[in-house]
């Protein structure tokens, strides 16, 4: 009798719980929820960065951006030679602008030459044929692929990977007299860098 009164004492109990929903979450979904929400706390598109632009290089990267673009579509050649450089995965949207800066007579290529060239020089990517053609041919044309390097320069010595000559430096410096040309141009140089997922180590050259 004592057995048969435990049994439905067991079996009512079991049917006052099923009538009413459980107020504590089992382990099981208590792993599940934790889970779900590391997970969410890593948007996706959204990897880590070598490093945070400062306040006004921020502030002035958006302007250019609004100004029809300019700032994203200038920064594309530079993230393209990163790209090259395997620091760094250039998005989808980011492919079709630079082919199609590249149809606009080579554009996207010639702007990124001199940026791979800083990068070379840096230790961290090496020109083709190619490239260090068209580079000479730019720097013959009044030095502009030279200038063109030079805020790319200033990015990365920013950031403590490259370190400006005296001569770099130099036309930087003349660069921002320019309405802060230099400046403004580093900004962008700067912002592809950023996109990296780590601060590079300088290879040695062989």
């Amino acid at each position: 009798m004592l057995m048969v009164g435990r049994l439905g004492a067991d079996r009512s109990s079991e049917r006052r719980s099923a009538g009413r929903p459980a107020l504590l979450p089992t382990c099981e979904e208590r792993v599940s929820v934790t889970t779900m929400t590391r997970s969410a706390d890593v948007a996706p598109g959204r990897g880590p960065r070598a490093f945070p632009l400062t306040g006004a290089e921020q502030f002035w990267y958006v302007l250019q951006c609004v100004a029809f673009g300019a700032g994203y579509f200038a920064k594309i050649p530079t993230k393209k030679a990163l790209s090259d450089a395997g620091l760094v995965e250039m998005t989808s949207w980011e492919r079709i602008w630079y082919v199609v800066q590249c149809l606009a007579f080579g554009s996207g290529y010639f702007a990124k030459v001199p940026a791979k060239k800083a990068l070379s020089e840096a230790g961290l990517a090496e020109l083709t044929g190619a490239e260090q053609f068209w580079y000479v041919l730019q720097c013959i044309c009044f030095g502009a692929g030279y200038f063109a390097k030079v805020p790319t320069k200033k990015a990365l010595s920013d950031i403590h990977v490259a370190r400006m000559t005296d001569v770099s430096q130099f036309w930087y410096v003349l660069q921002c007299v320019a309405f802060g040309a230099g400046y403004f141009a580093k900004v962008i140089h700067k912002k592809a860098l950023s996109e990296m997922p780590r601060l590079p180590q300088p290879r040695q050259p062989a």
